[in-house]
């Protein structure tokens, strides 16, 4: 007779979302049982090239290493193509204030053709060349305005911001790539190639140096929406 006792198994789904039940009943993330899975070692040879200590060592490594470099890899992607896109945007800023950092001349001449004509007036009707004020403007006095400095100082660091981040992801992908690489040889040659590579990562922080390119990121956004406040409420000319 079937028993009428309720379940105490849980919901089956948490806020809509169904509930994953894992199968693996071995810690590690292993789905299967290692003595089943390899035949036990013969006795005096547990630590031989090709014993089954390495084996289950490198089977234990392979799910790791597979989910940190997968959450590696998304982090890596995402910010490759935002700052990809965002040092496009300030590029173009650059490309046009950067043409205020030098003198105007078209302007210069404006003004120098100006005096000239003032000058051929004033010999015109007889008068003296000194009553025509000197403009005292050329090419070699020619001075930069102050908030062009400032807006371009700015935008040129937001733009090396977003290269320098751009520069450490590739750099890191060049990593994970180098560390998940194949090497041949026995299975204890590979899970000691495999533990120096991971050691040298750890020696090398790349989980910080992953964890750090949002900041430096972030920096470069907040550098360019500063030098955008001075750009926009000036009427800022363009050329």
């Amino acid at each position: 007779m079937a028993s009428s006792r309720p379940s105490h198994r849980g919901p089956d789904k948490i806020f809509g979302i169904p509930k994953h039940h894992s199968d693996s009943q071995h810690p590690g993330g292993r789905s299967y049982d290692y003595t089943q899975k390899y035949l036990p070692d013969e006795l005096g040879k547990e630590a031989d090239h090709e014993a089954r200590i390495w084996k289950v060592y490198l089977d234990e490594a392979e799910s790791y290493d597979e989910d940190m470099v997968r959450g590696f890899r998304d982090t890596i992607d995402s910010l490759l193509v935002l700052a990809g896109l965002f040092s496009a945007v300030v590029a173009s800023f650059v490309v046009q204030t950067s043409l205020n950092l030098k003198p105007d001349y078209a302007q210069l001449t404006v003004v120098l053709l100006s005096e000239q004509v003032a000058l051929l007036r004033a010999a015109g009707v007889g008068s003296s060349s000194t009553i025509v004020p000197a403009t005292g403007v050329s090419a070699a006095t020619a001075t930069y305005n102050t908030f062009d400095v400032w807006i371009n100082g700015l935008f040129f660091t937001s733009l090396s911001l977003g290269m320098f981040t751009a520069l450490l992801a590739v750099l890191s992908k060049q990593w994970l790539q180098a560390y998940i690489a194949l090497t041949s040889g026995s299975a204890k040659d590979r899970a000691l190639a495999r533990q120096f590579r991971f050691n040298g990562l750890q020696r090398w922080r790349l989980e910080h140096v992953v964890g750090f390119l949002p900041l430096i990121l972030h920096a470069a956004f907040g550098v360019f929406f500063l030098g955008l406040c001075i750009f926009v409420p000036l009427g800022y000319r363009i050329r």
